[in-house]
């Protein structure tokens, strides 16, 4: 992150690319070059299996994110972050159900990074 300045471009993600907001002079969030490119969402992050996967686990999983989604005015206000908005970083910039749309992005993107 140090070396990004001048003609010097760097890919910096998580929180670190929140807070490379206040000191760079241009942003370029990959999220919305990828859908305006292709008109497609971009799939960041996605919890994987190479198994299948047993049914309680996948709806305790589902349980827990919901949970978690249901207090996220508690998440925030026990984990403060001066740099950016969390709650509006968690229930507007991130989405957590991987839609037919995003499969397609992700897709897609496989595709390209393959040749």
């Amino acid at each position: 992150r140090d070396k990004i300045s001048g003609t010097t471009a760097g890919l910096v993600i998580g929180d670190r690319a929140l807070e490379q907001r206040k000191i760079s002079t241009y942003i370029y969030d990959l999220g919305s070059e990828w859908r305006g490119i292709t008109g497609l969402p971009f799939v960041f992050a996605a919890w994987v299996s190479t198994k299948p996967l047993p049914e309680d686990f996948m709806r305790d999983f589902d349980a827990a994110n919901a949970l978690g989604l249901k207090h996220i005015d508690e998440i925030v206000k026990a984990n403060p972050y001066d740099v950016y908005d969390l709650k509006k970083y968690y229930t507007v910039h991130l989405s957590y159900d991987l839609t037919p749309a995003k499969r397609m992005g992700l897709e897609r993107f496989l595709n390209v990074i393959s040749g």
